[in-house]
């Protein structure tokens, strides 16, 4: 009976998670993850200016285009990358004779595909848990909570484990190894910035840090919300 109730306060607190997890993302997605805030914040900018004229694959002018052409230019990305990836070989910004020159490079527009590909798997993982939410709020509602050293053993462990692999390894380590493991080895994730205006314009990884920070704010936030709601809810619909 211990062992039941532990594992649907597991299985509840696991995904009211991700499903805090995936309104936080879906959320901040569509105000473009920040960037216009992060565009400043970060010294993006002045980071153009100084990177985009080394660019080794002739991608000229770019540190010539005002803010909001950058930001428009992100923008673009973000709405072809949770679009399938389709339109980002198109995506392009003229220099000041007036050409289109193409933004991303063929190995930038892999990469991003394959983005796109994940955040594709993150909408049916979402989906799961959105189906399994109440499901599981019913059966967390219908045994009595275990208790706490049990409840602490089984949550604070992996988190201590994460912990520490950032504090040993470091964030910048730990970035690049989820990328090979969620990435083909085929295709090439890591662009420096003066290859890449992709990398460029996003002071990659600089950029994700902050984003990363916004979006296990919102999770922190959400996620006690979303468990006594659907804690709240079964209990309404049992009486």
């Amino acid at each position: 009976m211990k062992a039941l109730s532990l594992a649907a306060w597991f299985a509840y607190g696991l995904t009211t998670v991700a499903l805090a997890l995936g309104i936080t993302w879906g959320l901040y997605a569509r105000a473009d993850y920040g960037y216009p805030f992060w565009y400043d914040a970060l010294d993006v900018g002045p980071h153009i200016d100084e990177y985009a004229p080394l660019n080794r694959y002739h991608r000229r002018d770019f540190q010539y285009l005002d803010a909001a052409e950058h930001q428009a230019l992100f923008h673009d990305i973000r709405v072809a990358v949770h679009d399938g990836g389709r339109g980002l070989a198109a995506l392009s910004y003229r220099d000041r004779q007036g050409r289109d020159i193409p933004l991303l490079r063929h190995a930038e527009v892999l990469h991003l595909q394959d983005v796109a590909h994940l955040i594709d798997l993150g909408r049916w993982a979402l989906l799961v848990a959105a189906v399994l939410w109440l499901p599981l709020a019913w059966a967390r509602a219908a045994r009595p909570p275990p208790g706490w050293r049990a409840r602490a053993l089984v949550a604070v462990t992996p988190l201590l484990a994460m912990v520490g692999w950032l504090v040993v390894a470091g964030p910048t380590a730990v970035f690049y190894r989820f990328h090979i493991w969620l990435f083909p080895a085929e295709h090439e994730w890591f662009f420096y910035w003066q290859d890449s205006l992709m990398s460029t314009l996003m002071k990659a990884p600089v950029l994700f840090g902050g984003i990363a920070v916004v979006l296990v704010g919102g999770t922190l936030v959400l996620t006690p919300l979303l468990y006594r709601g659907g804690l709240a809810l079964v209990r309404r619909a049992r009486r």
